[in-house]
C-alpha cells in the first residue's frame, strides 16, 4: 500500500538465492480474513495478545499503530535518517512470538505509526497494523484466496524445485525500487495484457485490476483507452486516489486468465509513479479467484487456478 514509501530504508529484504535445490516446504499458516474487502490476518503475540494485520505485499516496511504499541507496553524507539535526525512521526519497536495459525513468524521489526487517522479517513482499512513482503523473508508465502488461507514456510536455506503446474510457471520476482527514491517492492514478470508480457508490481492492497503507468502506455497500445474520463476511487493506495477506469480487455498470468474482459486502469495527477521502472501494478481483483504464491528466497513467483 506505499504508505511509507519515500520515508525510510529500514528493514529491507535480501533475494539470495541458495545453490542446491529442495521440494516445496511444507506450510503452515491460518484464515484469510476480510478487512474491507482486501486480505487480512489475525496474528498472536508471545504474550496471547491477537492482533489484525493487513498483508501489504505493496510495501517493504511492516507497521504497528503507535496506539496498539502503547497498549501492547513495547519499547518504542525513534527513528533516525542518515545523518542521525530524528524522522518526525515514525518509530520502531519488535514483538515476539508472533504467530499466525500454526505458522510461526517469531521475532519481527516493526515500524510504528499512527494509524488510526488514516482509518477514520478511510485511507485505509480497519486493522492493528500491516504485514509487508519482508515478514515472510526467505518463505515461501502462499495466499489461497478461494480457499481463504494465509500460509508459509519456516525461513528457507535453499531454493525450492519450481513446482510443475499447468497452465502456469514459476515467473520472476525482483525487489527494483519503487522510483528513483523510494524502497525496493516486489515486481513479478509473467503477467500479460491482451497478450502482452508486463512488468507488475504485487500489491495485495491495491484493490483493483491492473494499473498501467504512464511511460508504458504507448508500448502496449493503450495511448486510446488512457484517454478515458470514467474515474474510480481507490481509497487505500496512496491515501487515496481516484485513477481512470477503461477496457475491457484480457489479463493473465502465463497462460492463465485471470480476466477475460477485465477493466484497467490509468494513473491520474494523484497517483504516486514509479518512474518508468516497471510496467504496471496488479492487484486484489486479478488475485481474487486463484492461489498466489510467493517463494521470497529463490525470488519467483506463480499462480493457481
Amino acid at each position: 500500500m506505499r504508505l511509507v514509501r519515500f520515508a525510510l530504508g529500514l528493514m529491507l529484504i535480501g533475494a539470495g538465492v541458495g545453490a542446491a535445490v529442495a521440494q516445496m516446504p511444507a506450510l503452515r499458516g491460518g484464515p484469510m480474513l476480510d478487512c474491507s474487502g482486501l486480505p487480512c490476518v489475525d496474528m498472536t503475540l508471545a504474550n496471547g495478545r491477537q492482533l489484525r494485520m493487513l498483508i501489504d505485499t505493496g510495501d517493504a516496511q511492516s507497521i504497528l499503530d503507535a496506539g496498539v504499541a502503547k497498549a501492547l507496553g513495547l519499547t518504542v524507539e525513534p527513528v533516525t535518517d542518515a545523518d542521525g535526525k530524528v524522522i518526525p512521526r515514525y518509530a520502531k519497536t519488535t514483538v515476539t512470538g508472533a504467530k499466525i495459525g500454526d505458522g510461526a513468524l517469531g521475532e519481527m521489526k516493526m515500524l510504528v505509526m499512527d494509524l488510526a487517522g488514516p482509518m477514520k479517513k478511510n485511507q485505509m482499512p480497519t486493522a492493528d497494523g500491516t504485514l509487508a513482503y519482508t515478514a515472510f523473508k526467505n518463505r515461501v508465502l502462499e495466499m489461497d484466496y478461494p480457499g481463504k488461507r494465509v500460509v508459509f514456510s519456516e525461513p528457507l536455506t535453499s531454493e525450492t524445485a519450481c513446482p510443475a503446474i499447468a497452465p502456469a510457471r514459476c515467473e520472476t520476482l525482483t525487489t527494483p525500487t519503487f522510483g528513483k527514491q523510494g524502497p525496493p517492492i516486489l515486481v513479478a514478470t509473467g503477467f500479460t495484457m491482451n497478450g502482452k508480457p508486463i512488468t507488475a508490481q504485487i500489491d495485495t492492497l491495491y484493490s483493483g485490476t491492473m494499473l498501467i503507468y504512464p511511460t508504458s502506455v504507448e508500448k502496449l497500445g493503450l495511448a486510446e483507452m488512457a484517454k478515458s474520463t470514467k474515474q474510480r476511487m481507490f481509497h487505500y493506495t496512496d491515501g487515496g486516489v481516484e485513477m481512470l477506469e477503461a477496457g475491457p480487455v484480457a489479463e493473465a498470468f502465463e497462460g492463465q486468465t485471470l480476466g477475460k474482459r477485465a477493466p484497467i486502469y490509468f494513473a491520474t495527477p494523484d497517483v504516486h509513479l514509479p518512474d518508468g521502472m516497471f510496467d504496471g501494478t496488479v492487484g486484489h481483483e486479478l488475485f481474487e479467484h486463484s492461489v498466489l504464491v510467493m517463494d521470497l528466497k529463490g525470488m519467483r513467483v506463480w499462480m493457481k487456478g
